[in-house]
């Protein structure tokens, strides 16, 4: 099931993505990384292309017992960014664990930024029991090289298993290059520029 976020600053999400804003994810000098592994479920299997399946063996998967984990996306250089797609660990397994997640973007790396000195550009605030969607399609339309998915939510479904979890699966990052606009990255006719229309910003 899919989510399409409208939070009250920011325009619904174009189910177009394919044959229309970039993937950046996918681009070969992309670098995923995550705070920490567990066992062999590294963070390249959140950025296989991947997303029609979403069994934990072919998502990243943390460690336990850490206060915080994160997944991070580095495109390498700015981009001017529109949206972030998320798979999220879904095979018969409720995503508990994804409760209370964020997503926010940056200049610099997640190991030299604490969350004050990003952007934020979503917050989760489900509560037990209820879960949150395993896929969800959140705006972001800022200019950003770093990408950083992260929590400090302690399911405590997990008990005696202690720690911050995240198993995220894909990870799609839509957006073009800085001074360009739309589903084919035109040009910006001027410096700065709408991701959505080109209209040049004041």
């Amino acid at each position: 099931m899919v989510i399409v976020l409208k939070p009250e600053n920011l325009t619904s999400i174009s189910s177009k993505h394919k044959g229309g804003y970039d993937n950046l994810s996918r681009r070969n000098t992309t670098k995923v990384s995550l705070s920490s592994v567990y066992e062999s479920w590294n963070a390249a299997l959140a950025n296989d292309g991947i997303r029609t399946h979403t069994d934990y063996k072919l998502c990243s998967h943390t460690a336990y017992e850490f206060q915080e984990a994160w997944l991070q996306v580095d495109l390498k250089d700015y981009f001017s960014l529109k949206s972030v797609k998320i798979y999220y660990r879904d095979e018969s397994w409720p995503p508990r664990r994804f409760r209370q997640f964020y997503l926010d973007v940056s200049n610099s790396s997640v190991n030299v930024t604490s969350t004050s000195q990003r952007v934020r550009c979503y917050k989760d605030e489900t509560e037990e029991p209820d879960v949150p969607q395993s896929v969800i399609d959140i705006p972001c339309r800022h200019a950003a090289r770093y990408i950083i998915v992260g929590t400090s939510y302690d399911a405590p479904e997990d008990n005696p298993i202690e720690g911050a979890i995240l198993e995220i699966c894909e990870i799609e990052v839509y957006g073009c290059g800085i001074g360009k606009f739309g589903e084919l990255c035109k040009n910006c006719q001027c410096s700065t520029c709408s991701i959505i229309n080109g209209s040049c910003r004041k």
